[in-house]
């Protein structure tokens, strides 16, 4: 999973890469990554039961990318910026929640900086639409496919142009396919992340800005950056004492990361046994089959049934063993859908 950080200058974005990843932004775009492995206190609980010499965790790779400017909407930029960014899979919107000042010394408004972001995002996307369409014009044929496509995207057009973004647009699934080829920005998953002041964490001053988040449906989540990533710093075993001190039950990184998996709808489920404890990320949804070949397409090709326990009848019994005994140990089949925190046992023919 590949997840973009965006936002203006001033807003605290490399802080929260930063306290995100423990790496600090160098400036150069595109060139500020980092993989973060995905918090689960499951698998601890799986690794004392099971004792495998071998543990696997899912990852999420972190791009710090270079601060939006009100503008920076032309072609050169747009390409630019998805190239850097058009494989990830979800942006992370930072908004500058703190201080009476922005970066340009003008009064703070986290609202309009919420509005000019998802503007100039909009506009980003416009350029490339354009840009194709100024193509389709120029061709001296005019194919079916190149009709269907030149109407396809004067829709997208006409939706840009007035500030939307494509996630918003009503499409067929081959329309979503053809224009999932152009990588553009707003048909991405959007979490805005409020970035409010230590002497703030309840976020009053971000009240507003959520309240738009909720208008325009985006997930949001509240941390203060600089505090989070202070205490990121801390030896482990001095963290949560000094968490605690500021009213912090969980680091902002956990809840981001979680607010990431919902926004895309992933889950976890587990394969686990003396030899290996192995984290797997699949979209919610899936069915066993679907499990089977995210583990391996040999398992999916052959497959059977599913025997399948919940990490909770497990957590509770102590051992596999346990579960079996107290019967929640259950065999499923193909239409079986995977549940978040499922330990999954494929039975297969070779």
């Amino acid at each position: 999973m590949k997840i973009g950080l965006v936002g203006l200058a001033g807003s605290g974005k490399s802080t929260v890469f930063r306290m995100l990843t423990g790496k600090e932004h160098t400036g150069h775009a595109g060139s500020d990554l980092a993989v973060v492995v995905v918090p689960d206190p499951r698998i601890e609980r799986l690794v004392e039961i099971f004792q495998p010499p071998k543990i696997v965790q899912p990852e999420v790779t972190f791009v710090d990318l270079l601060a939006v400017h009100q503008g920076d909407s032309s072609e050169a930029e747009a390409l630019e910026l998805v190239k850097v960014a058009g494989d990830a899979e979800a942006f992370v919107l930072v908004l500058q929640c703190f201080g009476e000042l922005d970066a340009a010394g003008s009064p703070l408004n986290p609202v309009s900086d919420l509005e000019t972001v998802l503007l100039e995002m909009s506009l980003t996307d416009l350029a490339i639409v354009e840009s194709r369409l100024q193509r389709l014009a120029k061709a001296t044929r005019r194919e079916a496919h190149a009709v269907w496509e030149e109407a396809l995207l004067q829709r997208a057009h006409d939706h840009l142009a007035q500030g939307g973004a494509m996630r918003e647009l009503t499409l067929a699934e081959d329309e979503a396919k053809y224009l999932r080829g152009f990588s553009l920005l707003t048909m991405k998953p959007w979490l805005v992340a409020l970035n409010v002041a230590e002497d703030d964490l309840a976020g009053a001053r971000a009240a507003e800005a959520q309240a738009l988040c909720e208008e325009r449906g985006l997930l949001w989540v509240t941390l203060c950056a600089p505090l989070e990533a202070e205490i990121a710093q801390l030896p482990p075993e001095e963290q949560a004492a000094f968490a605690a001190d500021y009213g912090l039950t969980e680091p902002a990184r956990d809840r981001l990361i979680r607010a990431a998996y919902s926004l895309l709808h992933v889950i976890t489920f587990f394969t686990a046994g003396p030899k290996e404890v192995h984290a797997w990320t699949i979209s919610a949804g899936a069915t066993a089959p679907d499990a089977a070949g995210k583990i391996h397409t040999d398992l999916e090709a052959g497959f059977i049934r599913a025997e399948v326990m919940s990490f909770a009848a497990l957590d509770q019994a102590g051992s596999e063993k346990a579960v079996k005994e107290q019967g929640h140990l259950r065999v499923e089949g193909r239409n079986y859908l995977i549940a978040d925190g499922d330990i999954v046992f494929i039975r297969f023919s070779r």
